[in-house]
């Protein structure tokens, strides 16, 4: 039986953010009706951050122990 954690991991961070990215979208279509303009745009905003990190979360993933591995070696 093969056994990969990080695989399941990555797999439920990103669901995690799907969910985040469904919440916020759904919170920004109520404030949109109720023209909350503040609130829609912060939560337009959130959820775009949600998808962005979803969809490139292994390219940040890389990015983060290249600069990691530059600032302590």
């Amino acid at each position: 039986m093969n056994f990969d954690l990080q695989s399941l991991t990555s797999n439920i961070v990103s669901q995690v953010g799907f969910l985040i990215l469904l919440i916020m979208a759904i919170r920004a279509l109520i404030a949109y009706t109720r023209e909350d303009w503040g609130q829609f745009w912060s939560g337009l905003t959130l959820g775009v951050l949600c998808l962005v990190v979803v969809f490139f979360g292994p390219q940040f993933e890389q990015l983060a122990k290249a600069v990691g591995n530059a600032v302590f070696n």
